[in-house]
């Protein structure tokens, strides 16, 4: 949506701006450093705006997106950097502070400031599902235009790989992490699976069915939506599991569930769970422990599947599904 205020994923925005990148055009990032009180957006929340005024992305939710956008065309006409705040102190309140009585500090960058268009290279580490954490490094107590002194990443082994997006303790760097899209893979192509499909989809979830009964799981059923046709074991395999993983297994069928809870309880999936009540669940557990799965790895599954809000139907339980989901990914189950 071009100059509206619609919520982009992270994802969305890298590759919107990657293909700017490529395509030679002149643009800048705005970034949420720090915010007080009750503003809208997270701190680390970016969008992106070409020379033209066209954006893409948030860093308010409205209130302040029109005075970003000009603070975005200097930048990039100046090439250089600054560094804006919004909020119930300025003056100009009326016209562009949060309405909400917030406070917001943004960063703004043109496209060439890193010298290796940091957009570009945060697109690149997701798309091959890696986490990749951006540190920038501030000048302290300087008038200067040019507020960030030097860039780097950390990856893999560093100490402070994936941590939180925020300032560090000394307050001179500003970390910015950047995580693959949150996936779900769904074994079985039944009711509640399309019902799952239509609530993630609108959530920032990528989903992907797995199941080898064509009848159950094809476009038909399950349109703009990744179908594999294959054996849970050999598609979970092929595809890969990561910390930003979910398995769900919905098909009451132990020859396709079963395997695919195993390969999951084993793996660093953030999420592994089963329909089924509490009687199946037993029955369940008997069969992992024989195929090797320690009791402390099977106390980990999510089963019965979802929050316990009494949910009745394949629309209800996946609200129950995805609001657990929520609720793990968010860390605070």
């Amino acid at each position: 949506m071009t100059n509206g205020i619609m919520i982009f994923r992270d994802r969305d925005l890298l590759q919107i701006a990657h293909r700017w990148t490529k395509d030679g055009v002149d643009f800048a990032t705005a970034t949420v450093l720090s915010t007080w009180g009750s503003a809208p957006r997270d701190i680390g929340s970016f969008m992106v705006v070409k020379r033209s005024g066209e954006f893409y992305g948030s860093v308010s939710g409205g209130c302040v997106e029109n005075a970003v956008v000009v603070a975005a065309q200097r930048a990039i006409e100046t090439q250089c950097s600054s560094l804006i705040e919004f909020g119930i102190s300025d003056e100009d309140v009326i016209t562009i502070g949060l309405a909400c009585g917030g406070q917001i500090q943004i960063l703004i960058e043109p496209s060439t400031y890193d010298h290796g268009h940091w957009v570009s290279k945060a697109f690149d580490r997701i798309e091959k599902r890696e986490q990749s954490t951006l540190i920038r490094m501030f000048n302290q107590g300087v008038e200067s235009s040019a507020y960030v002194s030097d860039t780097r990443w950390l990856t893999t082994g560093d100490s402070n790989y994936g941590a939180e997006t925020g300032f560090d303790q000394s307050g001179e760097a500003f970390l910015q992490t950047f995580s693959a899209q949150k996936r779900v893979m769904i074994i079985g192509g039944v009711h509640i699976a399309q019902a799952l499909v239509e609530s993630l989809n609108s959530l920032d979830f990528e989903v992907v069915i797995i199941d080898p009964r064509t009848v159950w799981a094809n476009p038909e059923r399950f349109p703009n939506t990744r179908v594999v046709n294959a054996w849970p074991e050999d598609a979970l395999s092929e595809i890969g599991i990561d910390r930003d993983t979910a398995i769900l297994a919905l098909t009451h069928d132990p020859k396709f569930d079963d395997r695919a809870i195993s390969i999951g309880l084993r793996s660093s999936a953030f999420y592994v769970g089963a329909l089924g009540g509490f009687k199946s669940a037993k029955a369940r557990r008997e069969r992992l422990l024989a195929d090797g799965l320690t009791s402390a790895e099977i106390a980990t599954l999510k089963t019965p599947i979802g929050l316990s809000i009494g949910a009745k139907g394949p629309a209800e339980i996946a609200i129950s599904v995805v609001a657990q989901l929520i609720q793990v990914s968010r860390g605070t189950a």
